[in-house]
């Protein structure tokens, strides 16, 4: 009598120590077709443009995307602002209206995966399923006039898998003859805001790269831009340093004048005025 309560105790405890260890795993985030939004080639931008990118929304998941943009933009030769507003006095040659709208979705899948799934533990080694679709609207035009560039609409959809611990405690259902995996298995068919955070985290530099590459391509594509803030800056910095470089070069000879008394003070004074009115 004692044996078989004490094999029952033990059968128990082992079986309550592997419900609460598979309970508390996951099945890591999974971007299904991830690759599906990978550039087959990688283009510098011809021209030294500097753009700005105006976010459609201050969403926390979808500024990440911008970011991303932004950082991958600059790895094409660009120069970013980010956020840039039509009140901004900083120089841009390029406008980039960005639009990004996101859309959730779970699974009628996810029941099934829930019970009567649970029984071969499908939530750990498979997960639940959800989608995450991003509709990105870019429209690109030249910051002088508002002239348009050009413009695409780019619809990613993310096929995705994941679990964890608030869903797969369900293997407890065990105990209960599946009533809660079939309960619970309606609620689950629903999306998992938990996933949103993880899937802007694993998709903000690729997602990021493929649409920096359409804006890229798009912009060598344009010969209209006209004279770029970049080498205008770059003109107007020459000129500013030739222009300190003569100043600098008749105040040395002025100098030496002085030095050698060909000059009174006076007069040195008088002249040192006139230069530096002159520049």
């Amino acid at each position: 009598m004692r044996l078989k309560l004490f094999t029952k105790k033990t059968l128990l405890f082992f079986v309550l120590l592997f419900l609460l260890v598979t309970s508390s795993c996951s099945h890591n985030l999974e971007i299904i077709n991830l690759g599906t939004y990978k550039n087959k080639n990688l283009n510098m931008l011809d021209k030294n443009v500097t753009i700005g990118i105006i976010p459609s929304t201050n969403n926390p998941y979808v500024d990440k995307l911008f970011k991303g943009i932004a950082t991958e933009l600059e790895k094409y030769s660009a120069d970013v602002r980010l956020p840039y507003s039509v009140k901004n006095s900083m120089p841009i040659d390029v406008k980039a209206n960005i639009d990004i709208r996101l859309d959730v979705k779970g699974s009628s899948r996810n029941f099934w995966i829930n019970w009567p799934g649970f029984i071969i533990f499908t939530p750990l080694w498979h997960g639940y399923n959800y989608r995450n679709k991003y509709n990105i609207d870019v429209l690109l035009s030249r910051a002088a006039d508002n002239q348009k560039i050009d413009s695409f609409s780019i619809p990613v959809n993310l096929e995705i898998r994941h679990s964890d611990s608030n869903r797969t405690w369900i293997e407890v259902s065990f105990l209960d003859w599946s009533i809660t995996a079939f309960i619970s298995g309606f609620v689950f068919i629903q999306y998992d805001k938990n996933v949103t955070e993880l899937v802007i985290d694993e998709i903000q530099m690729p997602i990021g790269n493929y649409i920096a590459q359409k804006i890229v391509s798009r912009i060598n594509n344009y010969d209209g831009l006209g004279p770029l803030v970049k080498n205008t800056e770059q003109k107007k910095e020459k000129t500013i340093n030739k222009t300190i470089s003569g100043m600098q070069e008749e105040l040395r000879m002025l100098n030496e004048m002085k030095a050698k008394g060909l000059i009174n003070d006076s007069d040195y004074l008088k002249l040192k005025a006139k230069i530096i009115d002159k520049y």
